[in-house]
């Protein structure tokens, strides 16, 4: 199954005080990375054959100077901020279809928020299955923890047709539209409910108490436009 991954990032993080995609995000080995590149590194490393970052232009290029090019695309979005997310997901489809006859090819699309907790590979790995297993019948699967629907989500291509109008809907009610053909997929894993929303969040999640970090240069070269 060839799955692309995309990361929808092009909220202007108000509530966190600086873009979500710049947040300063520990790994293992004590270094930091922007949290879009490590749902995208994530992704790559084990079960996306690409991935696609949406974020506004001035982000796009901070996150293009620490990745190579390679399988991960930075797309910019300048969709209004009153569609929210739905935007960022209607420039993702642009950028797939220009690149046809790559998304002819996928298999499935799996979007995640960058405001959520990168998913582990048992996670992807549940969701994959799911879809496989339920054939032409099911067109997207989310996964469940404890009764809570979370992220990401892996969807069939066909899904993304209400994002080519000039109103792209809420994914949620475009899920719900579904009907039986979305299907739940049962996990163990609590973090696909974790949120990276406020610096309380932020705190939480990487153990820094003093307030949300992000690329020291993000302040000089990312306007509030």
């Amino acid at each position: 199954m060839q799955v692309v991954c995309v990361i929808l990032a092009a909220g202007r993080g108000t509530r966190m005080g600086g873009p979500k995609a710049l947040l300063a995000w520990p790994r293992p080995d004590g270094a930091a990375l922007p949290l879009a590149l490590v749902h995208a590194r994530a992704r790559l490393a084990v079960d996306c054959e690409s991935a696609v970052i949406v974020t506004r232009a001035k982000v796009a290029t901070i996150l293009a100077s620490y990745h190579p090019a390679g399988p991960c695309h930075f797309v910019s979005s300048a969709a209004p901020d009153e569609q929210g997310p739905a935007g960022s997901l209607a420039a993702a489809v642009a950028h797939l279809d220009a690149r046809e006859p790559r998304l002819a090819a996928t298999d499935a699309i799996l979007i995640s928020p960058v405001d959520c907790l990168p998913a582990s590979p048992a996670v992807v790995a549940a969701l994959r299955a799911t879809l496989a297993g339920g054939g032409s019948r099911t067109l997207a699967v989310r996964p469940r923890h404890g009764g809570r629907g979370g992220h990401p989500v892996l969807i069939r291509p066909a899904v993304l047709a209400p994002y080519r109008e000039a109103s792209p809907p809420p994914l949620r009610d475009v899920l719900r539209g579904l009907g039986e053909q979305l299907a739940d997929c049962q996990v163990d894993d609590n973090s696909i409910l974790g949120d990276v929303d406020t610096p309380q969040d932020y705190a939480r999640h990487t153990g820094d108490v003093h307030g949300p970090r992000f690329l020291a240069e993000w302040s000089s070269r990312v306007d509030s436009d």
